[in-house]
């Protein structure tokens, strides 16, 4: 190759340079429709890992409590109950403002203790659990 088309090449070269930073930083870019679902998956991971480690004056966490009266109750209404509004306590706290459900899945088969969300139609929901005993707890976060 002589000079005169070594520097035509290294012009066109030179030359596509920028559309190739642009095409690629286009490219990367990505549009999401909301930035919710992210935004209410943390909440509901770090509202599980709050509830797993707030201890109050008994030294129990929050889970814990629950968990103790579920069993001790032996799952009856009257513990489902107490359950629920220690739960309800904590969390209208925490998300205020926001939908939830929390709910026990193991023995209880996904009844609710806390909160209300319709499940069936819910776009955008969030949800994290933790096991405590013998009980796993799941919330859901809009």
């Amino acid at each position: 190759m002589d000079e005169k088309g070594f520097a035509y090449t290294l012009d066109a070269v030179l030359a596509l340079l920028p559309v190739i930073i642009i095409l690629f930083g286009v490219s990367n870019f990505t549009l999401s429709e909301s930035p919710l679902p992210i935004h209410s998956s943390q909440k509901a991971h770090d509202t599980m890992d709050l509830m797993v480690n707030y201890r109050e004056g008994n030294g129990l966490s929050v889970l814990e409590r629950i968990s103790t009266i579920l069993t001790s109750g032996n799952n009856s209404q009257s513990s489902v109950d107490s359950a629920g509004e220690i739960a309800s306590n904590f969390l209208d706290k925490n998300l205020a403002g926001k939908e939830y459900l929390f709910t026990e899945e193991s023995h209880l088969g996904g009844e609710p203790l806390a909160g209300k969300m319709e499940l069936k139609n819910a776009d955008n929901v969030a949800t994290a659990s933790r096991n405590c005993g013998n009980y796993t707890f799941r919330i859901y976060v809009r």
